[in-house]
């Protein structure tokens, strides 16, 4: 069976284009910042090229494997449907080039996009679909992807590691908890990283969560809306013949 890399390549394109763009400065004492895309594209395949390099090495494979680049949806993201305010500030920031270089990546790379979701969704619905678990690798910089059962390289810290299905579980319960202001959820009021530690490893479960949003004066719904947004996407989560998102719901043992 050949290895897959699964690519956050939204991530990748972002720096690819930021280390291409340059300032220039006018004899009128203007300033302007330009980019050449020729620049940028070969920034994004040396960088693709290192990041998967050093993968292969950590997972010790010398086969054949193929790469998919997973991009997100850039018309539309369920998220803001549920939180409006969720990732409300990054409109519009995007370095130079960034949306020629994805086109060109559509034209030239296999890609995977899916309506409303991100990068980080496609991913975890492909890592987590059975026919390919364990048989790929997640390429991110993105802590976030730790709530992904599978092998994963996080390329910005150099981190290569497996993380289990509870592992993961109980990751998500964490960003639930503890939210993400960049991204525009909060989590629970009070509830830094190692409250929620404490919490989970005294009880990891759904219950455990509510709880936790219950005593600073919130409810039961307030937990799950947090839980909705923070909560990357999974094979479970999506409905693949009405190609629709599944938001999740807690099941009734958890």
């Amino acid at each position: 069976m050949r290895l897959k890399f699964l690519v956050d390549a939204d991530m990748v394109a972002f720096a690819s284009c930021a280390s291409a763009t340059h300032e220039a400065e006018w004899d009128s004492g203007i300033s302007s910042y330009f980019a050449d895309f020729e620049e940028v594209k070969a920034n994004f395949v040396e960088r693709l090229d290192s990041i998967v390099e050093t993968a292969l090495k950590h997972h010790q494979y010398t086969g054949d494997y193929d790469i998919l680049l997973c991009l997100s949806d850039r018309e539309d993201n369920f998220r803001r449907r549920i939180l409006p305010t969720y990732k409300a500030n990054r409109k519009g920031q995007k370095p130079l080039c960034y949306w020629k270089l994805i086109e060109w990546m559509e034209q030239e790379g296999e890609t995977y996009t899916r309506p409303s979701m991100e990068a980080d969704d496609c991913i975890g619905i492909l890592s987590s679909m059975e026919k390919n678990k364990d048989r790929c690798i997640i390429l991110s910089g993105d802590k976030d992807m730790r709530t992904l059962a599978g092998w994963h390289y996080d390329f910005l810290r150099d981190i290569y590691e497996y993380i289990t299905e509870e592992e993961a579980d109980k990751n998500f319960l964490m960003q639930t908890l503890t939210g993400d202001p960049v991204d525009g959820y909060s989590g629970c009021p009070k509830i830094g990283a190692v409250n929620a530690t404490r919490i989970l490893d005294k009880d990891c479960s759904w219950h455990a969560v509510v709880a936790a949003f219950e005593k600073q004066g919130l409810t039961a719904h307030d937990a799950l809306i947090q839980a909705r947004v923070a909560r990357i996407l999974r094979a479970s989560d999506y409905d693949f013949k009405k190609k629709e998102v599944k938001l999740w719901t807690p099941s009734t043992n958890s």
